[in-house]
């Protein structure tokens, strides 16, 4: 299994080596896209958790 991911990394390298200028800037722009709509998900998902523990502490610090 480690050699399948290993030679994948390497033929994905190679394509990137390969690949223009353009194309390889407007797959950053996806990935960067992509990574933030997922991050958001995450926040919103965990916003609630995120909110009881803020709030938690905060009495904590206050002492109430």
């Amino acid at each position: 299994m480690i050699d399948a991911l290993w030679f994948r990394l390497l033929g994905w390298a190679e394509r990137i080596r390969r690949e223009e200028r353009g194309d390889s800037l407007v797959n950053w722009v996806v990935l960067a896209v992509g990574l933030a709509a997922a991050a958001a998900a995450v926040v919103a998902l965990l916003r609630p958790a995120l909110e009881q523990a803020a709030q938690g502490i905060a009495n904590f610090i206050s002492g109430g």
